[in-house]
C-alpha cells in the first residue's frame, strides 16, 4: 500500500470513529448508519458494511425507507464491482434503479459494471441515460467513450471525448482515451499528441507513457519510444506488458 492509500485509509478510519460516536449517542441515526456502512465497504470490511447498511434500512422512518434502500443497494453494488463480482453488482444497481430510475449517477455505475463485463453495447445506453438525467461528471463521458471504443466505434468516441474535454480540458483519462481512438484508426501522429496531453495532465499516468512508447514504435521512432517505456516501467516496476515491449525494442 502506498503512502497516498494509507492516508486515505487513515481519513476513512477517522470518519468511522465520528459515525461510531454518533451511533453511540443515537443508535437510530439512519444517516450515520448509512455513512458508516459505506465507509466500512471502502475499507473492504464488506460483511460489516453490508450489515450496517441493512440496519440503516431497518431503522429508517417509513417515509425515508425508499431512499435508505436506494443508497444501501447502490453502495453494495459499488462494493461488488470493486470485488469484481459484476453480476451481483448489476443485481444491486437494478434494485436501486427500481426505487429511483431518475438517479443519473446510478446509471453511470451500471454503465461501468456492464462495460467491465464486456457488455459494452448495453452499457452505452446507461451512460446516455446518465447524461440525459443531468449527470455531468467526467466519468460519464469517459465511460461512454471507452465503451464506444470497445464496440469499435472510434469516431463516435472522439465526438464524446471532445465534449468531455470541452468541459474538463485537464482530464488525463479523456486525452488518453482520445489517443486510444486515434490509435485504433492507425492515426498514430494524432494519438501521440493526445498521449502527450494525457502525460501533461497527469505525469504519473503509466498507461499513457507505455502506449506513447508503442505509438512511437508504430511510426518507427524507436529512439523516442524508449524513454517513455522506461518511465512506464518506473511507474509500474516489473510490469510484464512493458517488459515485453522493451524486449521487442531491444530485439
Amino acid at each position: 500500500m502506498g503512502l497516498a492509500d494509507q492516508s486515505v485509509d487513515d481519513i476513512l478510519c477517522g470518519l468511522l470513529g465520528v459515525y461510531d460516536e454518533s451511533l453511540m449517542n443515537d443508535p437510530n441515526d439512519v444517516v450515520a448508519c448509512l455513512y458508516k456502512g459505506m465507509i466500512l465497504n471502502k475499507l473492504s470490511r464488506y460483511d460489516e458494511g453490508f450489515a450496517c447498511l441493512d440496519r440503516a434500512v431497518e431503522i429508517a422512518p417509513a417515509d425515508a425507507k425508499g431512499l435508505a434502500r436506494e443508497v444501501a443497494y447502490a453502495s453494495k453494488g459499488m462494493s461488488m464491482n470493486h470485488m469484481r463480482r459484476y453480476a451481483d453488482a448489476v443485481s444491486y444497481y437494478k434494485k436501486a434503479l427500481k426505487i429511483n430510475p431518475a438517479r443519473g449517477i446510478t446509471h453511470l455505475f451500471m454503465g461501468n459494471v456492464l462495460d467491465n463485463m464486456k457488455r459494452s453495447e448495453k452499457s452505452i445506453r446507461y451512460f446516455d441515460n446518465s447524461i440525459r438525467l443531468g449527470c455531468r461528471l467526467p466519468d460519464v463521458y469517459y465511460g461512454k467513450a471507452h465503451a464506444l471504443n470497445n464496440c469499435k466505434r472510434p469516431h463516435r468516441a472522439i465526438r464524446c471525448l471532445k465534449e468531455l474535454l470541452g468541459m474538463y480540458p485537464d482530464y488525463a483519462n479523456g486525452h488518453y482515451e482520445m489517443a486510444t481512438s486515434y490509435s485504433s484508426m492507425k492515426d498514430y501522429r494524432r494519438a501521440i499528441r493526445c498521449y502527450k496531453r494525457a502525460i501533461k495532465a497527469d505525469p504519473l499516468h503509466k498507461k499513457a507513457h507505455e502506449y506513447l512508447g508503442i505509438a512511437y514504435m508504430a511510426v518507427y521512432q524507436d529512439d523516442l519510444a524508449r524513454p517513455y517505456l522506461e518511465r512506464a516501467l518506473e511507474l509500474a516496476p516489473g510490469d510484464p506488458d512493458v517488459l515485453e515491449v522493451l524486449a521487442l525494442l531491444d530485439d
